[in-house]
């Protein structure tokens, strides 16, 4: 139930963010979303310091005493706000950084929702320990609408890039009145440091490793603004849109779940490692047909989305799509080390993975957005390969496991893919016909992969069924008991 719960959550995400994305780019500059990317994307590599890993503590912790959530509320509650005085005062040096003088007044709005942080975040904890994803999902749902509606009227009426930042801050009111009102028996009441250096310790740690993740996200625009333009800097955010709706939202559906289940496996003695490798089924069954879909017709998907402004985005997408197809390999690896306890190793693993990017990034700028899109993929792969050989030291998931976990995606991929490709090949999109190409491509690579989940009983296939049967069933004694 709480897989289907998260599913439902990430679905509905998806489908509420990404039309709004694509009203967005019709309503804003390749240029403000630029500046907009940049602001929040350095607002959420500060916001891995303000939660300081006290929502994963809660989580993961074997027992929760009132003392220890209160802990974790308190420390929550003093380095958000502390960090919003800092963004505040800083702003103005961010601004003169980037040589974007507007990025000021941006960065001091997004710093209001650090103010509203603490309440939000340590009960969405208490929400996934106890596996509430029903609460979660009226209170996110709710969250996404405001915002979205309230970004999308903004625009319409020409406040540019400050559409999204108040946009943002009405979505965090929000979560704040949802957590009150929707999960007020699962708040934490009073405040207190008994439990500081338990919490403090594995919350540094997990900071640490969090920020580097976030870094290693938020890279590309930092770069690219910096070395390129802001303009660029909408270009490659469009182009990674689709991929990172994917990453963040589709395959948070099984992470998510993923998570509390490994920490409460581990805490009940079993062995985290199956469960991790069957997420890793799952999450590439999902990703890797999707991925390779979206780099097949890139050129449609980007015209039709988002317009015709934003064609030099279709290559970064094609590129993009393949770089994260071979990130899902280990997605999540974070996660199930630090349900095993070894969040130290997790932050040294992130720690080189984004250097390693960072690195990229720089080197590969000066040849342009194209050229950093490729540059990625083959440090994506070796990064890949050092972190399953770690996870085998680590956690005993071995190779021929994991390859096990990877077969029936990979042969589901193909049976997706094969058709599609061959549809492109016979009816290839152009400016002139983008929704015929697109929609003939869709069918078959639909047919391909029904056929590719029935001959290779992938465990999407097999838990969709069984789904199915199920409300079959339940509709059937629903309608035997009205007779």
């Amino acid at each position: 139930m709480a897989v289907v719960l998260s599913s439902l959550q990430q679905y509905t995400d998806l489908m509420i963010t990404f039309p709004s994305i694509m009203i967005l780019s019709r309503l804003l500059t390749p240029a403000q979303i630029g500046v907009y990317s940049v602001a929040v994307t350095f607002v959420n590599l500060v916001h891995m310091l303000r939660d300081f890993g006290t929502s994963e503590y809660i989580v993961q912790a074997d027992r929760l005493d009132t003392g220890k959530p209160q802990t974790a509320f308190t420390i929550t509650w003093i380095v958000a706000w502390a960090l919003a005085a800092l963004l505040f005062l800083t702003s103005p040096l961010i601004a003169a950084f980037f040589r974007e003088p507007d990025l000021t007044d941006v960065l001091r709005i997004l710093s209001i929702t650090y103010l509203l942080l603490p309440i939000g975040s340590t009960t969405s904890s208490m929400l996934v320990r106890e596996l509430q994803f029903g609460i979660r999902y009226k209170i996110n749902t709710t969250q996404l609408l405001v915002q979205n509606g309230l970004t999308i009227v903004l625009a319409w009426y020409g406040f540019g890039y400050f559409s999204p930042a108040w946009g943002a801050v009405a979505g965090m009111l929000t979560t704040v009145a949802g957590c009150l009102y929707w999960g007020r028996h699962h708040r934490i009441r009073g405040i207190g440091l008994k439990h500081w250096r338990e919490v403090g310790n594995f919350g540094l740690k997990k900071t640490l490793g969090s920020v580097m993740s976030r870094l290693g996200d938020s890279a590309p625009d930092f770069v690219i603004g910096r070395m390129i333009g802001f303009t660029a800097v909408g270009m490659f955010s469009r182009g990674f849109g689709l991929v990172r709706l994917f990453r963040d939202n589709v395959s948070a559906a099984v992470g998510t779940v993923a998570y509390s289940a490994l920490a409460q496996r581990h805490r009940d003695g079993g062995i985290a490692g199956d469960l991790y490798l069957r997420s890793i089924t799952f999450i590439t069954g999902l990703g890797w047909p999707f991925l390779g879909f979206s780099s097949l017709m890139a050129f449609p998907i980007i015209r039709i989305f988002f317009g015709d402004q934003w064609d030099m985005a279709v290559p970064i997408l094609r590129l993009l799509a393949i770089q994260v197809a071979i990130s899902l390999i280990v997605m999540h690896y974070q996660d199930l080390l630090t349900a095993i306890g070894r969040v130290g190793t997790a932050t040294l693993w992130v720690t080189v993975w984004q250097i390693a990017t960072v690195v990229t990034l720089v080197i590969a700028a000066s040849a342009g957005l194209v050229a950093i899109a490729a540059a990625l993929i083959p440090t994506t792969a070796i990064l890949v390969v050092l972190v399953a050989i770690g996870l085998a030291r680590e956690s005993g998931v071995g190779a021929a496991a994991y390859a096990r976990a990877l077969m029936p995606s990979a042969w589901l991929a193909v049976a997706t893919l094969v058709p599609a490709a061959v549809s492109r090949w016979c009816y290839p999109p152009s400016a002139e016909a983008l929704w015929g190409p697109i929609l003939c491509a869709g069918a078959c690579a639909l047919a391909g992969a029904i056929v590719g989940g029935m001959a290779t009983r992938h465990p999407l296939w097999l838990e969709m069924t069984l789904v199915y049967r199920r409300r079959r069933g339940h509709d059937g004694e629903r309608v035997s008991s009205s007779r």
